[in-house]
């Protein structure tokens, strides 16, 4: 069977006036020549450096210093819950709507999102998301991954078209007219595009539509990746996930005898599994009482630090079975986090309509992130490891943990995630 981790994600920005109120053995043979290996690492390298000067590969620092700031701002809001998220996605709406803001408002949301804007231009932050978009959705990837912004715009009043011609050129968006006077009918309309376009796994992105909305930006991605060793059915096992001192709950645990790059240090148990498409996921099983201390100290030169540390070995690895889901109000953390007027009365909005009173109303993220067995029969070549007969260490997802999905080929982190109980 192959094994696949998929996540569906949706945000939601509500515009509004501002005087509103709100198949594989587990053990398998594969050889791994150290000479083929480092040659594959020099063509990796090689390829890196030739796209260095990619629009997608200049954004990267600044959006993965968002995609960080952000992750330590909604652990600390949620400190006792699952988390998951796509900073790509909120990154990607919030893009798009600055190129309807003006002024200081304009300035909070770059700046809010993570670009320094005395050293890249606006320009740049446009083409490299444009581009960024562009590769998620190559139809061509093993990964199955697109993404996408839709706006919905109210027939009361005006859009002006100098923004829906920018939207639709740089970030590809869809526009629909809708009449949020019906609010059954609004909400149905959004909500039926979301579903459709994460496949069905969300739902229920908005459980109401203000009445007096002047444009409702959605902003989606889909992720479904096969890993590029699978586990198998037949070992999967109940055992005990212990999500506290006091809290053990049972879930089902995957597990397969094989190599990975991995390490142990004095804080956590790093471990990254690869997906077959040039993506991998970063999971982080910090040491008991230092979950909360990892998060708040979370960073790129941390993970940096870690690769660095990663060695090739076969280890056992146990891994829940899960699926969890969260919904994150976006006006609350990102108001925290410098980016307050376009949620205030002191929005200037007004790039995207003549009226001058508009704000940002609602900013909601919803995601939901899936670890399980089903999909079809695996297809193509069949993967084969030489284990060695020698003891080998376990390693046992079975307490909180946190994780990462990071693509290669953009140089993007495209989720993250933080499994307190893998039951809710």
């Amino acid at each position: 069977m192959r094994f696949f981790l998929f996540l569906g994600v949706a945000l939601l920005l509500t515009l509004a006036f501002a005087d509103h109120h709100e198949g594989d053995p587990k053990h398998n043979n594969d050889h791994h020549d150290g000479h083929m290996m480092k040659e594959e690492n020099q063509g990796k390298e090689h390829d890196e450096h030739h796209n260095e000067s990619m629009p997608c590969h200049k954004i990267a620092p600044y959006t993965s210093k968002f995609s960080f700031d952000l992750y330590r701002q909604v652990a600390l809001d949620h400190p006792s819950e699952n988390i998951v998220f796509s900073p790509v996605s909120i990154s990607t709406a919030f893009a798009l709507l600055s190129l309807g803001a003006k002024d200081h408002t304009r300035s909070q949301i770059i700046e809010g999102i993570g670009f320094n804007i005395s050293e890249i231009s606006e320009q740049d932050m446009h083409e490299g998301v444009h581009q960024l978009q562009v590769l998620l959705n190559d139809v061509d990837r093993e990964l199955q991954l697109s993404g996408g912004n839709a706006l919905f715009i109210s027939r009361e009043y005006k859009i002006l078209q100098t923004f829906l011609d920018k939207a639709k050129k740089l970030y590809n968006s869809e526009a629909f007219s809708t009449d949020f006077r019906n609010s059954e009918e609004a909400k149905t309309q959004i909500n039926s595009y979301v579903a459709k376009n994460t496949h069905g796994k969300i739902t229920d992105l908005v459980d109401s539509v203000d009445q007096d909305a002047i444009l409702v930006l959605i902003n989606y991605i889909y992720f479904k990746g096969k890993w590029e060793k699978p586990f198998t059915e037949d070992w999967t096992e109940e055992g005990d996930f212990y999500v506290s001192e006091s809290t053990t709950v049972k879930v089902p645990f995957m597990t397969r005898i094989g190599w990975y790059d991995v390490v142990f240090s004095d804080e956590a148990t790093v471990v990254s599994i690869p997906y077959k498409g040039d993506a991998n996921a970063l999971f982080i099983l910090p040491k008991k009482g230092k979950l909360h201390e990892i998060e708040q100290n979370y960073n790129s030169e941390t993970i940096q630090k870690w690769k660095k540390s990663m060695r090739r070995r076969v280890v056992d690895l146990f891994l829940p079975r899960f699926e969890i889901s969260s919904t994150i109000n976006l006006k609350e953390t990102l108001s925290k986090m410098g980016m307050e007027d376009v949620f205030s009365g002191k929005a200037d909005l007004s790039g995207i309509t003549e009226k001058t009173n508009a704000k940002i109303d609602k900013a909601v993220h919803k995601a939901v992130l899936s670890v399980d067995e089903k999909g079809t029969e695996a297809a193509g070549t069949t993967v084969m490891e030489m284990i060695p007969t020698s003891t080998h260490p376990d390693i046992r997802l079975n307490r909180p943990f946190t994780l990462s999905i990071y693509d290669k080929k953009t140089n993007s982190i495209l989720f993250f995630a933080r499994v307190i109980n893998p039951q809710k």
